[in-house]
């Protein structure tokens, strides 16, 4: 079964990016909503990286939205370190940055 989360525990230096991002977001004002997309992305890169070509690539595509949604619903915190994670603090920070504008 896939798990878009396998590799997301936060190591302490990801922790203190995402400390740090996640008060950027709430300083420019973000609503979770903005960063959805960032996060289904994210979630589809992660089980096309994962998983070989021969497995049934839909369902896996589905399983990945479907807990992107999961992360999404935990709102800003959950989507914020899940994106440190996956695509990296720098990323996280474009990310946050064109979600407010």
């Amino acid at each position: 079964m896939l798990d878009i989360e396998a590799d997301a525990p936060l190591s302490p230096r990801d922790a203190a990016h995402a400390h740090r991002l996640r008060a950027l977001a709430l300083s420019l004002g973000i609503d979770p909503a903005g960063l959805d997309e960032a996060v289904h992305d994210a979630a589809s890169q992660y089980a096309s990286a994962a998983y070989n070509a021969d497995e049934d690539d839909d369902r896996l595509h589905d399983e990945a939205g479907h807990q992107a949604a999961a992360i999404n619903n935990g709102g800003l915190d959950r989507q914020v370190d899940y994106l440190v994670v996956q695509a990296g603090p720098e990323e996280t920070e474009r990310l946050i940055c064109e979600a407010a504008a």
